[in-house]
């Protein structure tokens, strides 16, 4: 195996998996940086061949199309970041102390592991905020989704509304309270970067953190007070 750690990742989101040879690492960060540069509608198989000196033949060994190449970074992104949840939280006892924890890693800007340093995860980061909804959003997701491509996702969601639900049992709404944190971070920083008349942008401060962060506080402690005053 080529990598110190290999993440487990849908076996629909590509035809070999790319974690396990030095080119398939190679189509990885390049197809990262070229997407960051370019954008997905503009990125090809063609152009990344290019960019790897290789074959678009080669590239097509590990994936069939673009769109499975976007669901491969997808899936392995979230399950990068599961994992370095679960590596952060693990010696945290306290279910709130944990949540607000990884509630924190997941909209910060910036997420770094040195054991994944072979890919710019700040590029890869904005891909997801700008591209990878796109994922999911196509005429074919009941089809992959059935095949288990946003398996890790699912998972990082399972785990912080299982957190939530432990503090705030009787609340009905943990998943969708935790999707729409996750996409309505990716959203803001996408503002912020582009169109910040759109939101409440401040110089040096990440005001899509304070905002989440407060939010879910807020929310906690009405459900908390609510619950004893009953």
């Amino acid at each position: 195996m080529f990598l110190q750690i290999k993440l487990t990742i849908p076996n629909c989101t590509c035809l070999k998996d790319p974690q396990e040879t030095k080119l398939g690492v190679l189509i990885m960060q390049n197809s990262i940086e070229l997407i960051d540069e370019i954008g997905f509608e503009a990125f090809t198989f063609k152009k990344l061949a290019q960019k790897i000196n290789s074959t678009e033949a080669s590239v097509y060994r590990y994936f069939e199309n673009k769109h499975q190449l976007l669901m491969f970074l997808y899936a392995w992104y979230w399950g990068k970041i599961e994992y370095q949840i679960h590596v952060e939280t693990l010696h945290i006892e306290d279910t709130e102390e944990k949540l607000f924890k990884a509630i924190k890693m997941l909209i910060e800007k910036k997420n770094s592991n040195d054991i994944y340093a072979f890919v710019d995860e700040l590029k890869l980061k904005r891909i997801i905020e700008s591209e990878g909804i796109k994922s999911i959003l196509n005429k074919k997701v009941d089809d992959v989704n059935k095949n288990g491509a946003f398996d890790n996702y699912k998972n990082l969601v399972a785990k912080l509304s299982g957190w939530l639900q432990e503090i705030i049992p009787n609340y009905a709404f943990s998943k969708m309270l935790i999707t729409t944190i996750i996409e309505g971070a990716h959203i803001q920083h996408f503002f912020a970067d582009h169109l910040p008349r759109l939101t409440d942008k401040q110089q040096d401060k990440d005001n899509v953190e304070s905002f989440f962060i407060d939010f879910l506080k807020l929310l906690i402690s009405q459900n908390i007070n609510y619950g004893q005053s009953n």
